[in-house]
């Protein structure tokens, strides 16, 4: 892929870093406590798990919720979206799901509650995986209830967004089972390779943080008091459950604080990012957008849906005038080679969508007056499309 003038994201700061490092550079795990810690109040969130991706994010959760299932004898069956990420099918997978793929709502990003009710009516489902797509809440209003209902837990990958908060104004990870992060540097905050896994209650956290870390047993670095681990020489090596070793580093979790505290001025930026689209682009014909979440976090790019061309032909033509645009995460997983063969509903609404979708970047490393740029560039080739 060739370099654009104005790319999806920029680079990530790191002036200060140094000095940040040199001052907290201290014992064993001082950062990756504290990360931890920060996260927790920033976003009030009960239980972090430290981990080096959110693809491991979203593998340590599966494991954590697979074992939970198998130790209550249901059968590993569970669904998910039409757009989402290969590697939250690959964890599911992993861990030992028979995954199936839903269509998300005519139209949107995320699950259809009545896809949903539909396909756990015609077979039941021990688990329900959420993806908040691009960064748009999906509807836990109505699929909470639907999955409970069933008797399902449920995963959130919120791999591509912060913050996200229901109507209520609480945050959407209080709900469900687990929710996972991501800290890759196109996303809203980077530590330079990095996630999350965010628990509801203590127990939860000890078995992701577990799974995390080989599978051992030994929990000292969290609670000494409350170590279960035999005494003696095997205190360190005594494993309880398949495990794999993820944890997030001291150097990332250090990089991760640093930017963490620029938080608050990298969702203003994201957010006015995003509304300088949106308000360029209305009352041009032929495309759709959509709102951003209100009182909630940022989006995680610009989507823009077109009646006149598909995704591909836009983002050729935006691609002339070097604006980076890509397709909605490579469309549908059906429509992959890897997934293809997957069990699926037809995920009509998706595959539609993304046929005629593409997205622009609104990250908070880019220059609003290149945004501004970019939304004259997309406003005047739609009208000469039109």
């Amino acid at each position: 892929m060739g370099k654009h003038r104005y790319p999806c994201t920029g680079k990530i700061k790191v002036d200060g870093f140094g000095a940040f490092l040199e001052e907290n550079i201290k014992a064993s795990r001082h950062n990756l406590q504290s990360f931890a810690d920060e996260l927790k109040k920033e976003f009030d969130a009960k239980y972090v798990t430290l981990v080096n991706s959110g693809s491991s994010a979203n593998l340590v959760a599966a494991m954590a919720l697979a074992e939970r299932l198998r130790a209550e004898g249901k059968p590993l069956e569970a669904v998910t979206a039409a757009f989402t990420f290969p590697t939250t099918l690959s964890a599911l997978s992993m861990a030992g799901f028979s995954v199936r793929i839903i269509d998300t709502e005519e139209n949107g990003f995320n699950m259809c509650p009545a896809a949903l009710e539909k396909a756990l009516g015609e077979k039941p489902a021990s688990l329900v995986c959420v993806t908040h797509f691009l960064g748009f809440a999906a509807d836990m209003e109505k699929l909470m209830p639907l999955a409970r209902k069933h008797g399902a837990l449920v995963l959130q990958d919120a791999c591509e967004t912060m913050d996200l908060r229901g109507n209520d104004g609480k945050q959407l990870h209080a709900l469900g089972d687990l929710t996972t992060w991501s800290f890759y540097h196109p996303h809203h905050f980077s530590s330079y390779g990095g996630g999350a896994v965010v628990a509801p209650d203590k127990e939860s956290f000890r078995l992701c943080d577990s799974v995390a870390h080989w599978g051992r047993a030994c929990c000292c670095h969290i609670d000494p008091a409350a170590c279960t681990a035999p005494a003696g020489w095997r205190h360190n090596f005594t494993y309880v459950r398949t495990g794999i070793n993820v944890e997030m580093s001291e150097l990332n979790a250090c990089f991760g604080r640093f930017q963490l505290r620029d938080w608050e001025e990298m969702e203003k930026k994201r957010k006015l990012h995003y509304a300088i689209l949106f308000d360029a682009l209305q009352g041009v014909p032929g495309i759709t957008t959509w709102q951003a979440p209100e009182n909630s976090g940022s989006p995680f790019v610009f989507p823009i849906a077109y009646d006149t061309m598909t995704g591909m032909e836009a983002a050729e033509r935006l691609g002339k005038h070097d604006v980076e645009a890509r397709t909605l995460m490579g469309g549908t997983m059906i429509d992959q080679p890897a997934f293809a063969n997957w069990a699926h509903d037809g995920n009509k609404n998706a595959r539609a969508l993304s046929e005629r979708a593409c997205f622009v970047g609104i990250h908070q490393t880019l220059k609003t007056e290149d945004i501004r740029t970019v939304a004259g560039i997309i406003a005047t080739e739609l009208k000469a499309a039109a």
